[in-house]
């Protein structure tokens, strides 16, 4: 009998959320995760519908039959190598929680970074109408949401190519609120299928594009759930950053921002051939520990 399987069975005699809580920290540290209890408490928050205050208040409470339940079936997922934010099945990024699967990649709080610089960016704009966001290679939504959700003044395009990561995105969208009517989603394999009357209309292009390079070596929990048109550009992991680079300046109005994200190695170059392209106003943002990792431009008028 598995451990998530001894949780559920343990449950007919009814075990309080306590007890499920130390008998969860003790089945994730079989798998020596280094934040066992950590993970537990989230599992148990959404197995259990409690917000934290309310499960902490609610812990010597019988836990119900479905509870244990799906407690069970996260923690098999988690036991199993699944990321997880995977088995969770939401994941907070800033005011958002977000639907993530494996149709996605996992937002990260580095990519949190990348919306504070669109502000910072987007402040600056003097216009009259809604500012014309593009969240290229959208994925989740979770940084043309984010946008859409903290700002008043934008109309936020969700772009991808995957079909699978638009429904993500638009389960998302759902969860907007009135935010919702300012986002539009569509399928298009970077600028491909844009249509014509969005050219010179946007005044920021933003993206966490796929930048890791062939062969270079991730976390198994990355390679083996997080999918992989998402991760790798190809040889040099920088295509897909240029390509977006060389391709934007059609589609920004006048005085537009482009801002990438990238891995801390790749930013110098990438800074340099912005430069090279007449971009102004070149900038490298670091991530929260520190690396560099953004870079935001400002396209020649």
């Amino acid at each position: 009998m598995s451990d998530s399987q001894k949780i559920e069975h343990r449950n007919e005699s009814k075990d309080t959320w306590a007890e499920l809580l130390e008998s969860t920290v003790s089945a994730l540290e079989t798998k020596n995760l280094p934040n066992a209890r950590v993970e537990a408490y989230w599992i148990l928050e959404v197995a259990s519908g409690y917000s934290r205050e309310e499960l902490i208040t609610n812990l010597n409470v019988e836990a119900p039959r479905l509870g244990a339940q799906h407690l069970s079936k996260i923690l098999n997922k988690r036991l199993g190598g699944e990321p997880i934010q995977y088995a969770l099945g939401s994941w907070s990024f800033r005011k958002l929680d977000l639907l993530v699967d494996g149709r996605v990649l996992i937002p990260r709080p580095e990519t949190e970074i990348l919306v504070d610089v669109a502000h910072d960016r987007l402040d600056k704009c003097q216009r009259d109408e809604p500012l014309r966001v593009c969240d290229l290679g959208t994925g989740s939504g979770a940084i043309g949401l984010a946008i859409a959700r903290e700002r008043d003044d934008v109309e936020v395009y969700l772009v991808d190519n995957s079909p699978d990561a638009l429904k993500v995105a638009s389960a998302n969208l759902t969860g907007l609120g009135n935010h919702a009517v300012k986002v539009k989603i569509f399928e298009s394999d970077w600028f491909d299928q844009f249509p014509d009357h969005l050219k010179n209309s946007f005044q920021l292009i933003v993206s966490n594009p796929p930048y890791i390079a062939y062969g270079e070596k991730l976390p198994p929990e990355v390679t083996n759930y997080e999918p992989h048109q998402a991760l790798y550009a190809g040889e040099r992991g920088t295509e897909d950053v240029e390509l977006i680079l060389s391709s934007a300046p059609i589609w920004l109005s006048a005085g537009g921002i482009v801002i990438l994200e990238m891995a801390p190695h790749q930013t110098d170059h990438v800074a340099e051939i912005a430069v090279g392209q007449g971009y102004s106003d070149v900038k490298i943002t670091d991530d929260l520990a520190g690396r560099k990792r953004i870079v935001s431009c400002i396209c020649k008028d």
